[in-house]
């Protein structure tokens, strides 16, 4: 009995990070069938399309949070390193993510798309900054700032600190600049009688095929990870 409930829960365990893995690749066949278009050739509401263009500014730029770079929209993440992990013995550790952006315009030669991202939640899968700070380290002013106004980034424990090698912090920033292409996918809708790209949008600065790549790149390792859970669940129900 005791082998079976634990191999549910191995198996529960499994399924819930394959889950996690598996789901940055939900939007991949409908980006990878889908033909990109001009911004100016989005006319129809209530449509899926995936357009590439220029971002620029429509209103206000937001100031990046670890760069200070001036920008339409960001997402964050801060780790550390820590001894504990799903099979891995150092690992990074999740403390603290967020998301920020503007309504911005998507333009080309010919035309131009206004884009109104989510204001809680997209994927932007740019190029990261990443601003990396050891645990007996000063960080620069700016994070620091960031760190005195997160109730949620404590100091690194003072046991984790005395390891080499471990409390280092990796501050994640990406952000979408003005004035560079990106590709965007996502839901039109009409709003005051004008098409927008609105949502939960996909927004990157890869080709399709490289977006591709890179999510299934990265979705390899919880996948992997998933069905050692799943195996040891079953073997476990199994005995």
């Amino acid at each position: 009995m005791l082998y079976t409930v634990g191999g549910v829960g191995f198996i529960a365990l499994g399924l819930a990070i394959g889950w996690y893995g598996l789901r940055p690749l939900a939007t991949v066949p409908s980006i990878l069938r889908a033909t990109v278009k001009d911004p100016s050739g989005v006319t129809d509401s209530g449509s899926f399309v995936v357009c590439r263009g220029v971002a620029n500014e429509a209103s206000e730029t937001l100031s990046a949070p670890f760069t200070g770079s001036q920008c339409l929209g960001f997402e964050y993440e801060v780790t550390e390193r820590q001894p504990f992990g799903i099979g891995v013995p150092w690992f990074q550790a999740h403390l603290d993510d967020g998301v920020a952006t503007r309504p911005f315009t998507l333009d080309s030669a010919i035309g131009t798309l206004t884009v109104v991202p989510s204001a809680k939640r997209f994927a932007l899968d740019t190029e990261s900054t990443v601003i990396t700070v050891g645990a007996n380290e000063t960080p620069p002013e700016r994070i620091h700032r960031f760190v005195d106004v997160r109730d949620t980034l404590e100091p690194v424990a003072r046991w984790v600190r005395i390891i080499p090698g471990l409390g280092t912090r990796r501050y994640v920033e990406r952000r979408i600049d003005p004035g560079e292409e990106y590709l965007i996918a996502g839901h039109t809708e009409r709003q005051q009688n004008e098409v927008v790209l609105t949502g939960d949008l996909t927004i990157t600065d890869r080709s399709p095929r490289q977006l591709a790549l890179h999510r299934a790149w990265n979705a390899i390792f919880p996948i992997v990870i998933a069905l050692v859970f799943v195996g040891v669940g079953v073997g476990g129900i199994v005995l």
